[in-house]
C-alpha cells in the first residue's frame, strides 16, 4: 500500500466519521412531540366549584358510594349488580358554552397513576349530560374501583376529538381524605340507581 492510497482510505475514513457526527447532531435536533404536549387544556377546579374553560363549564356537586347497583332495565326482580370493590357515582352538572357538546372522556384518577373509566361493566350506566349553551343539564357518572382507591381521587372530563391537544378537560379534586373515604364506604348503599340520582 503506497502513501497515496493510505492518503484515500484515510481522507474517506474522516469524512464518514464527520457524516456519522452531522447525522447524529440533526437526529438530535429534530422536532418531538412530547407526550404532555399532546394532551388537551386542562383547567383545575375542587369539588363545589365550577370549573370553566373555552368550550364548557362543569361543577361536580357530591360523591356517593355504593356496594351495587340496580339493573339497567330494573322490573323488580333482576339482580343487583354487585362488586369486589365500591362503586362511586360522582354527581355533575354541565354546560357548554357556545354549542351543543357531548362529554367525550370521563376518567376518575386516584394516586399511583391509575384510571378508571365510567360505566366499566355491562349493565351499568351512567347518565352523561348532553350540554346546551348556558343550560345546566344534570349527570351521574360511575366508577368501580378498589376500596382502597378512594382517597386523592379526582375526576377528569372532556370534549375529547381526533386532536387532543385542540379539546379541552376538566380536572376536579373530589375532597376525598382518609376520613371521607372511611365515611364513604360505611354509607355505601346497595341497588344505587344513577337515573334516580341525577
Amino acid at each position: 500500500m503506497d502513501g497515496r492510497e493510505l492518503l484515500v482510505r484515510g481522507g474517506a475514513g474522516v469524512v464518514g466519521t464527520g457524516l456519522l457526527v452531522a447525522a447524529m447532531w440533526v437526529h438530535t435536533m429534530r422536532p418531538k412531540v412530547d407526550a404532555k404536549e399532546m394532551d388537551p387544556l386542562r383547567n383545575d377546579g375542587k369539588i363545589g366549584q365550577t370549573v370553566s374553560n373555552r368550550m364548557f363549564s362543569v361543577r361536580v356537586d357530591g360523591v356517593q358510594a355504593a356496594r351495587s347497583l340496580a339493573p339497567g332495565l330494573s322490573f323488580g326482580n333482576e339482580p343487583a349488580i354487585g362488586t369486589d370493590g365500591v362503586y362511586l357515582a360522582v354527581r355533575i352538572r354541565a354546560r357548554s358554552e357556545r354549542e351543543p357538546l357531548r362529554l367525550g372522556t370521563a376518567v376518575l384518577k386516584t394516586p399511583g397513576g391509575y384510571g378508571y373509566r365510567y360505566d366499566p361493566r355491562s349493565g351499568t350506566t351512567s347518565t352523561v349530560p348532553d350540554m346546551q349553551p348556558m343550560i345546566w343539564a344534570p349527570g351521574t357518572l360511575l366508577f368501580e374501583l378498589p376500596k382502597d382507591r378512594l382517597r386523592g381521587a379526582h375526576l377528569v372530563v372532556g370534549t375529547g376529538g381526533l386532536l387532543p391537544q385542540l379539546s379541552a378537560a376538566a380536572d376536579i379534586d373530589l375532597g376525598i381524605d382518609a376520613d371521607r373515604a372511611r365515611a364513604l364506604l360505611r354509607g355505601a348503599v346497595d341497588r344505587f340507581d344513577p337515573e334516580a340520582a341525577s
